[in-house]
């Protein structure tokens, strides 16, 4: 599905580079007798699905991914009069001869990538321009206006290949700092502004401040371009910034943002000069058209800031597409095995069933309910029921004690808490004996939430104000996890997570839940809980299960929660837990 989705995307991008291609070749045939110019365009199209249109963001998907984006804009005044001769009075009589040499374009842009091990990409950019439209740059009437450009009305771009990388980011990922290399290989027209009349390169660096609610990117590089020249205009090597601040909504279905970017020369008498130095500003919007934000669409419109060569005005849009590489979730094989068709080859008991997919490779199959097709006998020595291939306790029934019921083997007490499943209120969970039948052999902090994913906390675990100390009188809140699991080896995932209220930042509010989730899960491994069956992670005050502007509602939204993601006997939801009875603590962030 992922692959089609690509192609769909791709075709359109690809059956316009083949037009504008062919009309390049054409085209510069007739041209050859011309002047060459050089690569004019100066939007450099991020790409990358997390990207801005106009600024590339130091962010990697956190799987490998493969992704393909299109892009389209139309541009007014891209080049002009002025752009190209410097005497006022020259270019007043050749504007009222001629007009602008570049006036209209319609451009393309097509990207393919991949993303890497959360830190490299590697991405192939090709602008092309199906149409454009202009006037000479030279008249015999005009002193200077002496270089005789034809343009032709469709060409192609030089080709981009870009390597980025990140550099540094923090843990909670505020802070980014990545590093790019370019490669532009000469395929573009270089006598219709389409590219460069030789191959060049550079470098660049993009710092970010990611705060969730908005994120500020930074870019600064340097390009090295062939020396170029049109009447009084020169080009040369360049250095270029730009400034993009972000804000995601809705669950970052939705991006809106605003960017500023340009270049100026560097050498050649190029430095900050007007002409050299193009600066335009730019809005964008993007939105994911799907559900799993795969397949996303944008616009974006912008008009330039300085007289520097940069469009009166440009309006374009985005389509693009991303999937991982590794399928998250693949899909589960048929459980009916393969049957063979040329005799019992590698199949030990001859029931027909390989080897390689009988579950009972050395029993025949002998066709009965309630599975006639897993390769194994259905025999049911003990009579409770469940078939001996499934049964841990083939001689020993089962006795439905609502413990373990499908594993065929008798409980008495599941908990190991010395207290009789027939009497004991929580089976599955160690607790002390207690005159109340509704709580005998139960935990005293903790409950696990019939039906739910949640281990319900009856009393917040605490911790020191600002801070990820575990206080002491929480330990036997973390005592009874540890016990909870060590009785249920079934359950091979469970999940801290830690929340905060809405005092103070978000950054700092994010990283003291996360840390407060981490030293919950040190402290359930220090006391022999296996790591690889524990993950954690904090959402600072994402989350709330209550209203933060009462004093009431701030201490139930800072919590602990444990949910169980993996094994366990099928938890199906998740349960808001039972508000804490410890006191609110001191007015600091996250406390």
């Amino acid at each position: 599905m992922a692959r089609r989705g690509l192609g769909a995307l791709l075709g359109p991008a690809l059956l316009a580079l083949a037009l504008a291609m062919a009309g390049a070749t054409s085209f510069e045939g007739v041209a050859s007798a011309q002047d060459k110019t050089f690569s004019l365009d100066r939007l450099r199209m991020g790409g990358a699905p997390d990207d801005g249109v106009a600024v590339w963001r130091p962010e990697m998907h956190e799987r490998e991914r493969f992704y393909g984006q299109l892009g389209v804009g139309f541009d007014l005044n891209a080049f002009r009069i002025e752009n190209h001769i410097e005497d006022d009075g020259q270019a007043q009589l050749m504007s009222g001869q001629s007009g602008a040499p570049v006036k209209t374009r319609v451009m393309g842009y097509a990207d393919l990538g991949v993303e890497l091990f959360d830190r490299v990409g590697l991405q192939f950019l090709l602008p092309f321009t199906p149409y454009q439209s202009g006037n000479p740059t030279n008249s015999d009437s005009v002193a200077g206006a002496n270089d005789a450009v034809d343009l032709q009305p469709a060409t192609m771009g030089d080709l981009r290949i870009q390597l980025r990388g990140i550099v540094f980011r923090t843990d909670d990922r505020l802070f980014k700092l990545g590093a790019q290399a370019n490669l532009f290989a000469p395929t573009g027209g270089e006598f219709s502004f389409g590219g460069d009349r030789s191959a060049s390169g550079g470098f660049g660096l993009a710092g970010e401040l990611d705060f969730k609610d908005v994120i500020f990117t930074l870019n600064s590089g340097v390009n090295f371009r062939p020396l170029a020249t049109v009447n009084d205009f020169v080009v040369t090597n360049e250095w270029d910034w730009g400034f993009g601040a972000f804000i995601p909504l809705r669950n970052e279905t939705i991006r809106l943002g605003a960017e500023i970017f340009g270049s100026t020369g560097i050498g050649q008498g190029t430095t900050f000069k007007v002409e050299n130095t193009p600066l335009e500003w730019m809005v964008e919007g993007r939105v994911a058209i799907t559900d799993d934000k795969q397949l996303y669409a944008g616009g974006h419109g912008g008009t330039r800031i300085t007289p520097g060569y940069a469009p009166d005005f440009r309006l374009g849009g985005v389509i693009g597409y991303w999937f991982e590489i590794a399928d998250v979730n693949p899909p589960s094989p048929t459980t009916r095995p393969r049957q063979l068709a040329d005799g019992p080859v590698g199949d030990a008991d001859k029931d027909g069933f390989p080897d390689d997919v009988d579950l009972c490779p050395t029993d025949p199959e002998d066709g009965k309910a309630p599975d006639p097709t897993d390769g194994c006998p259905n025999t049911d020595r003990d009579g409770d029921g469940i078939p001996d291939s499934r049964d841990k306790c083939p001689d020993e029934p089962e006795d439905f004690d609502k413990v373990d019921d499908r594993d065929g083997c008798p409980e008495d007490d599941a908990d190991k808490d010395n207290i009789p499943d027939a009497q004991d209120a929580c089976p599955k969970e160690p607790g002390a004996p207690n005159p109340d039948p509704k709580k005998n052999g139960c935990p005293q902090f903790i409950r696990r939430v019939e039906g739910s994913s949640e281990i319900e906390i009856l009393q917040q675990v605490q911790f020191e104000t600002g801070s990820a100390r575990i206080k002491q009188e929480s330990f036997g809140i973390l005592d009874e996890v540890v016990l909870l699991l060590k009785a249920n080896p079934d359950i091979s995932l469970l999940s801290i997570e830690g929340h905060t209220d809405n005092r103070g930042s978000d950054a700092l509010n994010d990283k003291l839940s996360k840390d407060r989730a981490k030293a919950c899960l040190d402290y359930l491994v220090q006391k022999g809980v296996e790591k690889k069956r524990l993950s954690s992670d904090g959402f600072g005050p994402t989350k709330p299960i209550a209203d933060n502007n009462t004093t009431d509602g701030r201490q139930k939204n800072r919590r602990t929660e444990f949910k169980i993601k993996e094994g366990g006997g099928g938890a199906t939801g998740v349960q808001t837990p039972t508000p804490g009875t410890a006191q609110p603590g001191a007015p600091v962030p996250g406390e």
